[in-house]
């Protein structure tokens, strides 16, 4: 019938079917496909009564644009006798709408194939979806790849499937490089193990999200093999039957660092690197607490560099910083573990000697001495200056002594180091 038919002969037919359909002719050498029947629901392609479009060529009934296309398509099919698809658009008064089009090609008897049947499906909701769709979808990319902090999502054999620039940037590596990898690569291997437990007991927990203020600072390894110190919110997205996570890391370098520096600064003298007063006094407090509870001993020297203000007017600050950094280095080379070595204040020094009576602090602090005597100092101009040093030594047990009343015992024994000439060892 569809060989043959005429538009009388095929309409009734066609109009049972529930897409937009047409039969279309190739007519002989002109190249032009003719209308030759066509249903009712056709007439959202042709915009036209049906009945005015029978007979008529595509360009008569449709736009030159869609008419090109249709041509093209429509010969297509006859010459590879196979039915053919593709998307077409038509725009009319200012509407756009989107269409599926299949050509099938009418095989009649003989080699003379000329018929084409058309079949047009709408598909305007599913393409405007699709672009909706696609600015949300660029619209997140946009957020994700421009966020401050970097954003990394896992599945479940941690496997990762985004990462964007400022992750890339936190751990030193290329997009193309890191898709597809495993998350180990960025942890680092002391901390897997723990890791691949935690990550499967948040999966498993009724909790979906760690909120941003309970962030919890890990250790990520750059590429380079250095480590970086971070912090991490994570959440759980269910894609289908799997469940993906994604965290949210914050590079705390920085803040790492100037803690660090606070922390340093809180506890150790800038210039030498000891220990400061305030944090020496700490310590002193619960060593006497201690020796005071289990009836043990503990040494205490108090250093004062003989002349030292004398070397400044002479030499300068700068040489006189030198003295003290090396009056430092003198004082960390002689003591134990558990001894503290501090800088008082200017050019006076505290050493805490726990588990010493007076005469081994005594005895040490002569030891220091005569180190100190014989360590030359070279001015800016190479000559070679020789410092001295008084010691003022004590020693308690705890009992009897407050942090005050100690701390006056032992700069009495300094000041009578100093009394006695200098570069000498006194104790009380």
């Amino acid at each position: 019938m569809f060989r043959q038919g005429n538009h009388a002969e095929l309409s009734s037919a066609l109009d049972a079917i529930g897409s937009s359909l047409a039969i279309f002719e190739l007519q002989g050498g002109a190249g032009h496909f003719r209308l030759v029947s066509a249903n009712t629901l056709y007439e959202e392609i042709t915009e036209k009564p049906v009945s005015e479009c029978i007979g008529k060529t595509l360009i008569e009934v449709l736009p030159r644009y869609v008419e090109k296309q249709l041509k093209v398509f429509f010969q297509n099919c006859l010459n590879e006798q196979i039915s053919q698809e593709s998307e077409m658009v038509i725009e009319r008064d200012g509407v756009t709408r989107w269409w599926r089009i299949i050509a099938s090609p009418v095989f009649s008897v003989g080699d003379d194939h000329k018929r084409v049947i058309n079949t047009c499906i709408e598909i305007t909701d599913k393409k405007l979806l699709e672009r909706q769709l696609n600015i949300t979808r660029q619209r997140f990319q946009a957020v994700i790849e421009n966020a401050y902090d970097g954003i990394i999502t896992i599945d479940e054999k941690h496997t990762i499937k985004l990462m964007n620039e400022a992750a890339r940037d936190i751990f030193g590596v290329s997009e193309t490089e890191v898709l597809g990898s495993s998350l180990n690569r960025f942890i680092p291997l002391r901390y897997r193990t723990k890791h691949s437990e935690y990550v499967a007991s948040f999966r498993g927990s009724a909790v979906d999200a760690r909120p941003m203020h309970s962030r919890v600072a890990v250790t990520g390894l750059r590429a380079d093999g250095s480590e970086v110190p971070l912090e991490v919110a994570i959440s759980k997205i269910r894609v289908g039957a799997d469940t993906e996570m994604t965290a949210v890391l914050r590079d705390i370098s920085e803040r790492a660092r100037l803690i660090d520096e606070l922390s340093r600064a809180a506890t150790q003298d800038a210039l030498t690197g000891l220990y400061n007063r305030r944090f020496t006094t700490g310590i002193l407090s619960k060593e006497l607490e201690r020796c005071r509870r289990f009836k043990r001993n503990m040494g205490i020297a108090m250093i004062d560099l003989d002349d030292f203000k004398k070397i400044n007017d002479t030499y300068g600050h700068i040489y006189g910083d030198a003295v003290l950094k090396i009056m430092a280095e003198i004082l960390s080379k002689n003591v134990r573990e558990i001894d503290t070595s501090c800088r008082w204040g200017g050019e006076e020094f505290i050493v805490l000697l726990p588990e010493t009576d007076l005469e081994m602090a005594a005895a040490w602090a002569e030891r220091v001495r005569k180190v100190i005597a014989s360590a030359h100092v070279k001015s800016h101009d190479g000559q070679a200056i020789r410092v001295t040093a008084s010691f003022g030594v004590a020693a308690t047990n705890g009992e009897g002594h407050t942090l005050e009343t100690l701390m006056q015992k032992v700069d009495k024994a300094l000041y009578s180091a100093k009394e006695n000439g200098k570069n000498c060892v006194c104790g009380l």
